[in-house]
């Protein structure tokens, strides 16, 4: 074997140059704009509809070449579900009583009759007359040792002239209760909270009124007495500022009589085994409630509302109506999947088909499945409510059912029945006969027939020159050519429509479209202008972060990662918040750092830190850092920010940047510090999908440091893991063997050297066969050592560490076979081949000084 022989097997990988190729015309550069405009999933709801809702953009396609293929999407600002009002003539009033009824039976569970008192009456009114004074006195004692007799008879010889008297009289109604007489303490009661003698007497007299008269079941007459009663109480009181709601303040409330059904809900959800009664009039709260949450907007709110009513189905049809406008709640917040098994649980209820909403649930069901994207069931419900609602519908939403019904079978590729359904528009002179037009042009599009489109398209603007369509067909029309390959009439076209429509939310998609045309003709400042005007004018655009991402690839074109870095993180983006400044600024990083361009993702990094003093993305900013420095050979540099983070709370980079700084302290042969990690990953069952890769390793750190014990005991934990890869079994066996080789038992580490071997076909087998071929050299079994090396050569997974050292292993059985030529040649063409900076080129250099020495 010569020399040029062995240099060719030394380059075992074909070293692979990533140059940046033209990513804007390949398929790195995935612009929006090929989704096309008829394609978009949101468009200008403010300036077609004024309605705020919004969708989010459907992610693009990757272009291939310029023959862009494009999905059809529906133009979603033009469908806009009607919203239905919940019917609110109930009898509220009935449902309060209820409600207060059990509110007072809680309230005057929990409070229990007012007692009279004589102290604080005579420290208040000193200047009462002194017989009441003396009577009450001696008649509250008597009242006391429970001598109603006596105390009543002095009592009763009170004149009604001060406090002293109403006081008696709560005291002689306490003695008629104790004494079994309820009409008389309600008529004692009833005195007390007429006199105004003192203000204290007169609430207290009131609640006790109240109560004596909810226990003889006047209820009616109670309820309205507590009113009065809780009224008094807080007239003279500061409001209130309650930090929790208790059963008393929410009985309070209802009894005052609140504007909805809050306190009643949050009541009854208080009581512990409600009986069969309270569960009805629950039922009915929830669902009222929710209705009432429902028209203020509060849709979540209302949701909640509306799942805990339809729990019960004391009353079917309120259930099921629950669970309708459970439905139509869910859409209004964008829920559209729950809406769709919403609707469908509802038109499954048999009650359902008693209500007034129920074909109206086959209108919501079709709308939510059209803007969840499941055309066909949008498609199959859209048909229901047509057929069952018939001539009985409004002509403003039969027209949009039907423009619907055209979207969703176009969605599905179903061109035949789309088409009849814009027919049905278009020759039905609908109001939006012109969208209609608009979307069969698109249909023959999507059919290959863009001459017919283009027809069609012309015609929208000739019969409808004031269509809300018209910005759309300006820029379909240049897009439809750029998309043959007519790229100067596609140019002209969007420019003029630019001018044109200057507010138009198809501007920067336009300008895209321009800025890949200018590309492509190698006008690349031209084109980079073009997508810097994007960013800048229509900043808070999908467009314009697609068109941050071509500048980006324009510079790493142009080999100028700093100059786009200062590009991006300074560019004028006034528009945005201070929140989205800094992750437009954060991104540059991160893309950066996604695609492997470390060195440039640390520049950008620092560019971050530097231009927000207090990034908002600081701990994933320090990870992209950390681990960027680290692949870009500058390790002690990395571990500044990799700390940092594994010094904070645990995140969820804190797996990873342990993975990082263990590898870290591998290369850099610091075992005992890559223990300390690898423990982490192996102990943290968070992290149990790492931990074979850390007893792996951790078996290889104890071998190094020398405490062969540990090795032993990690070499064990490896075999006999379950989920162990082949890789990892194979390391076991490799470090099984060097361990019996540490003990002298020659022939059975040659057996795990040779398990390794076979388990392995990359580093891990590499070194087994070398270190075989080692011992078969040492016992001086040349020819076996010979073919050893050669399977560690011929072997593509084999690194060129393990490879170069294998053309060592076979100079020397070349020598110890006698062959000294052979053996210098082959030394000689690792030395002139091989490119690592470690003992392969010394121990070479070496071998040939022996052989030259013999």
């Amino acid at each position: 074997m010569d020399k040029n022989e062995y240099g060719k097997r030394m380059i075992l990988k074909e070293r692979i140059g990533y140059n940046y190729l033209k990513y804007l015309l390949t398929g790195v550069f995935s612009v929006v704009l090929v989704m096309g405009y008829a394609q978009e999933e949101e468009k200008k709801q403010e300036e077609k509809r004024q309605s705020s809702e919004q969708q989010d953009e459907n992610q693009p396609a990757i272009i291939e070449s310029l023959d862009v293929v494009r999905e059809y999407r529906p133009i979603l600002a033009d469908a806009i579900k009607m919203r239905r009002t919940p019917d609110m003539s109930f009898d509220r009033q009935s449902l309060e009583i209820e409600l207060r009824k059990i509110a007072a039976a809680r309230y005057f569970a929990k409070n229990k009759f007012k007692q009279a008192y004589y102290s604080t009456v005579l420290e208040q009114h000193a200047d009462a007359s002194q017989n009441n004074i003396d009577n009450y006195r001696m008649g509250y004692l008597a009242y006391q040792a429970h001598e109603y007799e006596r105390a009543v008879s002095l009592m009763k010889k009170m004149t009604a002239s001060d406090a002293f008297y109403q006081s008696s009289l709560i005291t002689l109604g306490h003695i008629a209760l104790e004494t079994g007489d309820k009409q008389g303490a309600s008529n004692a009661f009833a005195q007390a909270s007429k006199l105004d003698f003192d203000p204290i007497l007169k609430v207290d007299g009131l609640f006790n009124y109240a109560k004596i008269l909810y226990e003889l079941d006047s209820v009616p007459a109670a309820l309205k007495i507590t009113q009065e009663y809780i009224a008094q109480k807080s007239m003279d009181r500061d409001l209130e500022i309650r930090e929790t709601e208790t059963e008393e303040t929410l009985s309070a409330d209802i009894l005052l009589g609140t504007s909805n059904f809050h306190a009643g809900v949050s009541l009854l959800e208080m009581l512990d085994n409600r009986e069969r009664e309270a569960d009805i009039i629950y039922q009915k709260a929830t669902y009222y409630r929710g209705l009432e949450f429902y028209n203020e907007r509060a849709f979540e709110n209302s949701i909640s509302m509306f799942m805990r009513s339809e729990k019960f189905t004391f009353d079917a049809e309120m259930a099921a109506l629950a669970t309708y406008w459970k439905a139509e709640a869910m859409y209004e917040v964008r829920k559209y999947g729950e809406a769709v098994d919403n609707f469908s649980r509802f038109l499954r209820l048999p009650a359902a088909r008693n209500t007034d909403v129920y074909n109206y649930a086959n209108y919501g069901l079709a709308y939510a499945a059209f803007r969840n994207n499941s055309f066909g069931v949008a498609a199959e419900y859209f048909e229901r409510f047509m057929s069952l609602e018939g001539s009985s519908m409004e002509d403003k939403v039969r027209y949009d059912v039907i423009a619907r019904l055209g979207d969703s079978y176009l969605a599905v590729r179903n061109y035949g029945r789309a088409n009849q359904y814009y027919d049905e528009l278009i020759n039905g002179k609908a109001p939006n006969q012109d969208y209609a037009l608009f979307q069969r042009g698109i249909l023959h599009g999507l059919q290959g027939d863009n001459e017919t489109k283009l027809s069609i398209m012309r015609s929208v603007i000739e019969q409808f020159p004031n269509s809300n369509y018209a910005d759309d067909v300006a820029f379909e029309i240049p897009y439809t050519y750029f998309t043959e390959g007519h790229y100067d009439i596609a140019i002209e076209g969007l420019q003029k429509m630019i001018e044109q429509y200057p507010r138009s939310s198809y501007v920067p998609r336009a300008l895209m479209t321009i800025g890949l045309v200018q590309y492509n003709k190698n006008e690349t400042e031209v084109a980079k202008a073009t997508f810097q005007k994007v960013i800048e004018e229509h900043t808070a655009t999908a467009e314009a972060v697609q068109a941050m991402r071509s500048i980006e690839n324009i510079y790493l074109d142009q080999g100028d990662t700093t100059g786009y870095i200062n590009y991006a993180t300074n560019v004028n983006v006034s528009a945005l918040s201070p929140a989205e400044q800094d992750n437009m600024a954060f991104q540059v990083a991160n893309s950066l750092f996604s695609r492997g361009a470390y060195g440039a993702a640390v520049e950008a990094i620092n560019a971050y830190f530097d231009k927000f003093s207090k990034p908002r993305q600081e701990k994933h900013a320090r990870y992209i850092r950390g681990v960027s420095l680290y692949h870009s050979g500058r390790p002690k540099e990395a571990l500044h920010d990799l700390n940092i983070i594994l010094n904070d709370w645990t995140s969820q980079y804190t797996e990873n940047t342990l993975l990082t700084v263990s590898a870290l302290y591998l290369d850099l042969e610091e075992y005992n510090e890559a223990i300390v990690h690898l423990k982490k990953l192996e102990l943290t069952s968070e992290y149990k999908e790492r931990y074979g890769y850390a007893v792996t390793n951790l078996m290889k750190c104890y071998f190094e440091i020398g405490d062969l014990g540990q090795a032993a005991k990690y070499s064990m934990l490896v075999k006999t893991y379950d989920e162990a890869t082949e890789e990892e079994i194979a390391m076991a066996h490799l470090y099984d063997a060097r361990l019996m080789l540490q003990e002298g038992n020659v022939e059975p580490a040659m057996q795990e050297l040779s398990l390794a071997a076979q388990k392995s076909q990359k580093a891990v087998g590499a070194e087994a066969r070398y270190r075989l071929g080692q011992l078969q050299y040492e016992n001086k079994q040349y020819d076996k050592a010979e073919k050893t090396a050669f399977d560690v050569i011929n072997s593509m997974g084999s690194p060129d560490y393990w490879v170069a050292k294998s053309f060592i292993l076979l100079a020397d059985a070349y020598a110890g076979k006698g062959d000294k030529f052979q053996a210098k040649s082959t030394l000689e063409s690792v030395i002139e081949n091989y490119e690592g900076d470690d003992d392969v080129i010394p121990l070479a250099k070496e071998r040939i000084k022996k052989l030259n020495g013999k």
